[in-house]
């Protein structure tokens, strides 16, 4: 279930993907999740029982929260509503994703279990602009990480430093 939390938004926004969420609005004390037959309630502005990865985190980027399913679908929601900005979306290539999406100078990237990275433009509309592949024998579980400069790719086989 991807939730969103009334007392957060703006600045602080809080964005779960969780049976529970653990951001207490004012007032707020104990369990404040919503049940099965519930989209909102007095804490939860909306959540979508449908929405929420696995193991990807979602992502918050220029006003979007986008959500990246592990079988290779995107999809972007409206963070104060949860409205669809667009459903899901098939990313080609995988149809594994374990690694959260980032997001880097108006572009959205979801880097594959296959060692291949889809790249996408933020927005309001779907956008596939290119993928990377990495070596063949690349598996990539793992997050990269942002170093200054410098994007970090860990895979079953190497550690790729990708700079400008």
């Amino acid at each position: 279930m991807l939730t969103m939390s009334y007392s957060t938004y703006p600045p602080d926004t809080l964005v779960t993907a969780s049976a529970h969420s653990t951001q207490s609005g004012p007032g707020a004390k104990g369990d404040i999740s919503v049940t099965s037959k519930e989209t909102s309630n007095d804490f939860i502005a909306w959540s979508n029982w449908k929405a929420a990865p696995y193991n990807p985190s979602t992502l918050l980027y220029q006003d979007q929260v986008y959500v990246l399913l592990d079988r290779g679908y995107l999809s972007a929601f409206e963070p104060k509503t949860g409205a669809v900005i667009y459903g899901k979306k098939r990313l080609p290539g995988s149809t594994g994703f374990s690694a959260s999406p980032w997001a880097y100078h108006g572009k959205i990237f979801c880097f594959n279990e296959d060692g291949g990275t889809n790249v996408c433009q933020a927005g309001k509309s779907f956008e596939l602009l290119h993928t990377n592949q990495l070596a063949e024998d690349d598996m990539g579980m793992a997050t990269p990480a942002i170093a200054g400069k410098n994007l970090l790719i860990r895979t079953s086989a190497r550690i790729y430093c990708i700079r400008k």
